[in-house]
């Protein structure tokens, strides 16, 4: 009987071990394909307008590929493609009771590239929208950068006279009317905000642009549109940027902080 129960002990201990199935589990099935609709603005041919037309989902993703912004979560927005061509507009959806992901893609085609014409803020942005354009560089006085919560609050950081480093005053950002184009002349190096704020060398581009966006500012103020990648002062903001100020001498803007919350403020003069 002794060896019975240890017998009978092992086996208990050995059904225990045995994983769980329940083989009534059913998953759910996927979300059947979102369908969303495509409108060119015949005012603006270069921005469209999208609009999720699924429902019973809890979580959408909009993916533009050459377009600003490079992705949304509303279920209605307005894309800006600066250059002409073919562009893949991806909707991802998720639904509410699980059962993964699903995805519907379409291409709009924008007829020609979006070039501005010269006015008043464009003038003074450019150098009266003539060759060989105008660029601007940090200014030396207290509150070149500010940061903070909500655009033009500085409660996180407010950057004292002369207190960027030299890497940061010999930038130039340049605009020029002919052909839209945008430089930035960093002398080899740029600041590393992911990586300790240090200098390291980096070449930009040479092909950029730029355009003004009029009115779409969080509180009204027209854009500036740089392309992806591009930056004005630092390498965190933009590449979308509310013109809060620009005269003969001085151009101040905000921008949301790259990746995460809060806002940018930059204040620079002419070079």
């Amino acid at each position: 009987m002794k060896y019975l129960s240890i017998f009978s002990l092992l086996a208990v201990l050995l059904f225990s071990c045995n994983p769980y199935e329940d083989s009534d589990v059913i998953l759910p099935d996927p979300p059947a394909k979102p369908d969303f609709s495509v409108e060119v603005l015949q005012s603006d041919p270069n921005r469209v307008v999208v609009t999720d037309l699924s429902s019973g989902n809890f979580s959408r993703l909009w993916d533009f590929p050459g377009g600003v912004p490079a992705t949304s979560n509303k279920q209605t927005d307005t894309v800006f493609f600066q250059n002409m061509g073919d562009y893949a507009i991806t909707l991802h959806v998720s639904a509410e009771n699980g059962g993964g992901t699903a995805q519907n893609t379409k291409s709009v085609n924008i007829a020609a590239d979006a070039a501005p014409d010269c006015d008043p803020q464009i003038a003074l942005l450019t150098g009266d929208c003539e060759t060989p354009g105008k660029c601007w560089t940090f200014i030396h006085e207290a509150g070149a950068v500010k940061v903070g919560p909500t655009p033009g609050s500085s409660e996180w950081f407010t950057s004292q006279a002369n207190g960027l480093q030299a890497e940061q005053y010999d930038d130039s950002f340049c605009f020029y009317f002919d052909g839209a184009h945008f430089e930035y002349d960093n002398n080899g190096q740029t600041i590393d905000p992911w990586n300790g704020y240090v200098p390291v060398a980096y070449t930009p581009p040479s092909d950029y642009t730029w355009l003004i966006s009029e009115g779409t500012g969080a509180n009204g103020e027209d854009q500036i549109i740089l392309p992806t990648g591009a930056f004005l002062g630092v390498w965190d903001s933009g590449p979308v940027y509310d013109i809060v100020e620009v005269t003969e001498t001085t151009l101040i803007v905000r921008s949301i902080i790259s990746g995460g919350a809060g806002w940018f403020e930059l204040t620079f003069e002419k070079r």
